[in-house]
């Protein structure tokens, strides 16, 4: 046996060791059990999602919008600070957990994309967020979630196909989105009808021309840095904190939508028929729902 041959062999065991000790290590940091800090960072965050609920009845849109970004700021930089050497990444791949933040994020992108929009056409600058618990806007989340999940998957496909791929998937959201506004909700969000080459009043070919760019700028910039981003955080202490954030989106979606629901039935003079209801109109009169939808017209539609 050479000497080449020896020093060779020498490394590959040196790697194999090196991989062993990695890989003990991470399922040691998965198998590692909740510690009390861990607790007392998940009620930590129920007292801030809590209070952050409760704020809304004392503050504007925009104020209580920076209470949001700070905790999710000290939540991201706990994270990174804390991670340790070799620790496995968090939401790493294709998991529910990449899927719910791209959804997120998403939101929170076309909040802002709507809102700089309409001061730029009209030099006032009006809520845009879809959610009233939270500076999101489904309808871009939901559009996010929907070229990350069928287009990003495959990343060799040729850029003209996901250009026409985004241009329908776009086109699909926006108008699903309208049709649950008008039928379910009695909120007309938008209305297309006097746009060039719109489709029933709900999406426009322009507009799909639009989305179809975003998605493809998605695929081929914004999903890759989304994802090296999101598995910054150490998958342990993401976690500990996920659960409690993704308790606070669902409520956040669940309460606004029922609001909304309760301010479109309330605006066609039905009265509350039960304690629900009633709930809805003490915390949730058109004042406040206004403050936040103030881009909804609540009519009754004729069909």
């Amino acid at each position: 046996m050479t000497t080449k041959d020896t020093q060779k062999r020498k490394k590959q065991k040196s790697k194999q060791t090196t991989a062993k000790k990695t890989a003990k290590s991470v399922v040691a940091i998965k198998k590692k059990p909740l510690e009390t800090k861990d607790i007392l960072i998940q009620a930590g965050l129920a007292v801030y999602f809590t209070g952050y609920f409760i704020a809304h009845h004392f503050l504007g849109v925009y104020d209580v919008r920076w209470i949001f970004y700070i905790g999710l700021a000290a939540m991201v930089i706990y994270a990174i600070r804390t991670k340790t050497k070799n620790e496995a990444k968090f939401a790493e791949g294709f998991c529910f957990y990449k899927w719910f933040l791209v959804y997120v994020i998403g939101c929170m992108i076309g909040t802002y994309y709507e809102e700089i929009l309409t001061f730029c056409r009209s030099g006032q600058w009006l809520s845009r967020q879809g959610i009233i618990y939270g500076p999101f806007n489904p309808v871009y989340g939901a559009g996010f979630l929907a070229f990350g999940y069928l287009l990003c998957r495959n990343a060799k496909r040729k850029w003209w196909i996901t250009y026409i791929y985004s241009c329908l998937i776009g086109g699909i959201v926006e108008a699903i989105s309208s049709l649950i506004g008008e039928y379910v909700f009695q909120a007309n969000a938008w209305d297309y009808s006097d746009k060039f080459l719109n489709i029933m009043g709900r999406t426009t070919i322009p507009y799909m021309l639009f989305w179809g760019a975003g998605g493809l700028i998605f695929v081929k910039v914004i999903y890759p840095a989304l994802s090296k981003f999101i598995e910054l955080l150490p998958r342990r202490i993401g976690n500990v904190i996920m659960p409690s954030f993704l308790i606070f989106v669902i409520l956040s979606h669940v309460v606004s939508y029922t609001a909304l629901f309760r301010y479109g039935t309330r605006s066609e003079g039905r009265a509350a028929s039960n304690v629900v209801e009633q709930v809805l109109d003490e915390h949730f009169d058109d004042r406040l729902m206004k403050q936040y939808y103030d881009n909804s017209v609540h009519e009754k539609i004729e069909h």
